[in-house]
């Protein structure tokens, strides 16, 4: 294994800089900022705090910053990337538990399961990921605890063979559909997640935009998944 960090940015220069230091602090794999068409000094932050730095010149989604990470980390010969978001909601202290159970099963998607008390989660938050867990498991007959988590660990050749079509946040989910149809597994991580009052939040999720393409990508995977039926029942015979 040769591991990185990926992580995803678009205007996130207010916080790029703590997470990189403070990734660098607890393990130090080289650490790689996708900067999805920031139109604020994030790419500059991002370099001063000791990241390489790739630009993508106009804002094309989460999704498409994640796989063009891996594409970059790739051609450096890469085997695995820790994803993790660039707004300081996920602990970079977490990184090792993430790269312990890569060693332990390298070719498994290991996901990040958010641990999201009512005092401290948006509502909205809990109600999406219930209703996106619900259908990502019934799609991809593989238990799906957290489908709107940005903290994995992608194995990256395998991850890049799956043929993933979506570039903005439905990536995530898309991903561990067509992961568990390929007869990859995915492991689970506790983790926690910081969510700072709504003032000092920067977010770039759109409720009623991306919830629909949520939607969209149910549909369509639902389809795919009928489409698969005789290979997926065939796989479960198999591991009974």
């Amino acid at each position: 294994m040769k591991v990185c960090a990926i992580i995803p940015a678009y205007n996130n220069a207010p916080t790029i800089g703590d997470v990189i230091l403070r990734c660098r602090q607890v393990i130090e794999p080289d650490i790689f900022v996708v900067s999805d068409g920031s139109t604020d000094d994030t790419p500059e932050r991002a370099r001063q705090a000791g990241s390489t730095v790739f630009e993508i010149d106009k804002n094309q989604g989460k999704g498409n910053a994640i796989l063009h990470g891996l594409e970059k980390t790739k051609e450096l010969g890469f085997t695995h990337a820790i994803v993790l978001d660039g707004d300081g909601q996920h602990l970079p202290e977490e990184i090792p538990q993430f790269i312990a159970a890569s060693w332990d099963c390298p070719t498994r998607i290991w996901n990040g399961v958010r641990r999201m008390g009512k005092d401290s989660t948006p509502a909205s938050s809990r109600r999406g990921r219930a209703i996106s867990n619900f259908w990502a498991t019934l799609i991809s007959w593989q238990r799906c605890r957290d489908t709107q988590c940005g903290y994995r660990v992608y194995p990256i050749d395998e991850t890049l063979s799956l043929g993933c079509q979506e570039k903005g946040f439905p990536f995530e989910m898309e991903v561990l559909i067509r992961a568990s149809w390929s007869g990859i597994r995915i492991g689970h991580k506790q983790i926690d997640v910081i969510y700072p009052e709504p003032s000092k939040r920067i977010s770039h999720f759109d409720m009623r935009r991306d919830n629909l393409k949520f939607s969209w990508l149910s549909f369509r995977m639902f389809w795919g998944m009928l489409a698969r039926l005789p290979m997926l029942l065939y796989r479960r015979l198999i591991s009974m």
